[in-house]
């Protein structure tokens, strides 16, 4: 133990132990505490120090920290130890020398010399001297004596120069001031004493309240560089009432307090970020970020006001017509730095080009053109006779684009000759029935439009077809239907025992749904939910969009349609009324008039993929339709998917299991329950959800166009989060 007494007391020396001295009285007070007869300071200038004197020679010059205290106001202070010898000493006959300088005083038995000693402080332009006279006794050797000065006054924290100077020579050194973590400042100077800022939670008021002491004042401050424009009225203002409420919506983790007295000049601020581990005010820091844009020239300036720091990526993207699934435009990712503007150069102003913010989990779009009727070009294409041809007009005059032809993930060059009509307008005969993209190719960075001549070929050739070969099909089914009702009583009910799991790896299949409304979303969640307890891999955007947003909407249709062909899954068509709308309406529109344009939400992308196994009969197994018997009358399910299985749900769970691949248990037992009355009851309440929505929201299939249009207002609520968007001024086209 007595190896540690050492390090016990070098502990306690840096945790405060020790205490400062603690002077009180006069400024410039010298002391002689070893070789000095006596000794005095003034301040420089003062006439009572002769500078006639003999030079003295300075050999050590050090500094420490004291406490100048005042009555009952205390300062820091730097005491100044210098040791010094009288020049011209330097043995016997030199002492006979100083004696004749001074025939005058032969009676007197001591020598004097001087010293100046200064301070100063450049941050605060502050500078202190004094000048120090002492005397020596008469001596054979050289004369040498150490004085203290108490003392010069400095700033907390401050860096002060001391130097020591006589004609003969300097010594200075640079002395630290201590800040207000010194145990002895924090108890006894009064700019230092400043209270711990009194903060509590109301979680029923969904406030925090801040206690403010009387003669205090705060002010609210986010910890970002550069420095946040916040809107709240209570950042960046001084406030000096004694309670303050904030709302949990305008806290975010950096959000810090500056708490200082109003009746100390210059007072001390202490400062704390009480909130910086609490995650519930996380989501915040999006909602109170700001996407601010201009378009200048043609560069698209941008500038994200965060009241956070923040890293991730911010890049162009094409969007699909009204949906929130954008294609990333080529080479225009690049970091973001919050509250600083930068720039996307050699941009063009369409109203499907948008800005896409990804930071971890959280992804962002903003389209600053959108609904901006001024577009400089668009494309537009027709069926005439047997041929689609599709137009491109523009504003300006000799303005150049490219094609490509898409397939799968790849987009390959379109080799087909672009006719030149007139200096404003290009015109295609399109021969390939594939997707193409057009986009501007005179600039860095443009929208790309999709357009599939497929639709139009398969509206105007296969529809009639359809509804001829449907007949026979239709007349089976009806055959079917009534052997079923004859045979129905004879039949045993099958039952799913809960203990009945799929042996192997799980089925595979993929989900495709239109996204009427926020009920109906939630509805589509859980029924994907209650088929992955069964093991059954579901695959279905809702639970992907992060992905698909990074990966492209028909592209990942395709990847995961791929995938479902080759590991013998299933893919199920969920017609609701949205559906069924878009769905009728692309297969009875005019092929004569219709304009050819790139409207796809997600659930329109997808039967863009599903479409052609469709109409071309190669469904193979592969596809399943099913439909809530509550919510949607069968006969509004399009006439070209009647050759696809059909479930109405949840009368047929137990049929439509089985027809996606899960075996089946016969049991007789009636006091189990079964699996498929499980799923029903999982599933009622959240139909209930969707009718009274649907009540309310429409008048059934005679309001369908209405039901429409509403469908597309939802489709606004997706997983993506939407920044305020602010064009600071009007975009202009320049």
């Amino acid at each position: 133990m007595p190896t540690m007494q050492p390090y016990l007391y070098l502990l306690l020396w840096f945790a405060g132990a020790h205490s400062l001295d603690t002077f009180r009285g006069p400024l410039f007070e010298v002391t002689c505490p070893r070789g000095a007869l006596s000794c005095e300071a003034a301040y420089c200038g003062f006439e009572n120090i002769n500078e006639d004197l003999p030079e003295l020679l300075l050999t050590n010059l050090t500094t420490s920290t004291i406490l100048y205290c005042e009555k009952n106001t205390c300062f820091p202070c730097i005491r100044v130890q210098l040791t010094a010898s009288l020049a011209g000493v330097e043995n016997n006959s030199s002492l006979d020398e100083i004696g004749s300088g001074f025939e005058e005083n032969s009676d007197e038995d001591y020598n004097e010399g001087w010293v100046k000693i200064s301070t100063s402080q450049p941050e605060g332009g502050i500078t202190l001297c004094a000048e120090v006279k002492i005397q020596f006794t008469l001596s054979r050797s050289r004369p040498m004596a150490t004085v203290e000065l108490s003392c010069f006054r400095a700033a907390m924290s401050s860096e002060v120069r001391v130097k020591a100077s006589t004609n003969s020579g300097v010594l200075q050194t640079t002395h630290k001031m201590e800040d207000c973590t010194l145990k002895d400042f924090l108890e006894n100077i009064e700019w230092c004493k400043v209270p711990k800022i009194n903060i509590t939670l109301e979680k029923e008021l969904q406030m925090a309240v801040v206690k403010i002491p009387h003669n205090y004042c705060m002010m609210f401050k986010h910890e970002v560089l550069p420095a946040f424009q916040s809107q709240n009225q209570l950042d960046g203002d001084k406030l000096e009432m004694t309670t303050v409420y904030r709302n949990f919506s305008d806290i975010v983790p950096c959000l810090c307090i500056e708490l200082w007295s109003t009746t100390i000049e210059d007072a001390r601020r202490r400062k704390e970020c009480p909130f910086s581990d609490a995650t519930e005010f996380q989501g915040n820091v999006w909602r109170l970020s700001r996407l601010a844009v201009e378009y200048k020239g043609k560069a698209l300036q941008w500038t994200l006001s965060s009241p956070c720091n923040m890293s991730g990526e911010i890049m162009l993207c094409s969007r699909s017509g009204d949906g929130e699934l954008c294609h990333e435009i080529p080479h225009s990712r690049q970091n973001f730095q919050v509250n600083k503007m930068s720039e996307f150069k050699s941009v063009d102003p369409h109203p499907s080009l948008c800005v896409k913010i990804i930071s971890g989990e959280h992804v962002n779009l903003s389209c600053p053109f959108d609904g901006d009727v001024s577009s400089l070009w668009k494309v537009e294409s027709k069926l005439k006779r047997s041929n689609v041809v599709m137009t491109i007009f523009h504003a300006i005059n000799h303005m150049n684009f490219s094609i490509c032809i898409m397939e799968g993930n790849k987009c390959e060059h379109f080799l087909q000759k672009i006719d030149q009509v007139n200096q404003q307008m290009k015109q295609i005969d399109l021969i390939s029935q594939d997707c193409l993209q057009i986009w501007r190719s005179d600039v860095k960075f443009s929208a790309r439009i999709t357009v599939c001549p497929f639709e139009m070929y398969a509206r105007a050739r296969w529809a009639p077809l359809m509804v001829l070969s449907l007949i026979p099909v239709l007349a089976v089914i009806a055959i079917l239907l009534v052997k079923k009702e004859i045979l129905k009583g004879c039949t045993e009910v099958i039952k799913w025992d809960y203990n009945t799991t799929p042996t192997g790896s799980p089925r595979k299949i993929l989900l495709l749904y239109s996204v009427d409304h926020s009920p109906f979303e939630n509805l589509v969640s859980t029924f994907a939910s209650v088929l992955a307890d069964l093991n059954i891999k579901v695959v279905v955007d809702l639970w992907k969009r992060r992905e698909i947003g990074i990966q492209g909407t028909l592209p990942w249709f395709h990847s995961q349609k791929a995938d479902i062909v080759e590991e013998g899954g299933k893919i199920i068509i969920l017609f609701s009324k949205g559906a069924s709308i878009k769905c009728n309406a692309w297969l009875n529109s005019s092929g004569d008039s219709e304009t050819l344009s790139d409207p796809y939400d997600g659930f329109m992308a997808a039967l863009n993929c599903a479409l052609p196994d469709v109409t071309k009969g190669n469904v193979s197994g592969n596809y399943v339709v099913a439909y809530f018997e509550d919510l949607l009358n069968k006969a509004y399910i399009p006439e070209i998917f009647r050759k696809i299985p059909i479930y109405s749900l949840p009368s047929q769970v137990a049929e439509f299991l089985q027809e996606i691949g899960l075996p089946a248990k016969c049991v007789s037992d009636q006091k189990k329950h079964s699996c498929p009355s499980n799923i029903s009851r999982c599933l009622s309440n959240v139909i209930k959800e969707c009718q009274i929505w649907e009540e309310s929201h429409s008048t059934g299939f005679r309001a369908l166009k209405k039901f429409e249009n509403m469908s597309k207002e939802q489709h606004e609520r997706d997983a993506l989060i939407r920044l305020p968007l602010t064009k600071i001024k009007n975009l202009s086209i320049v």
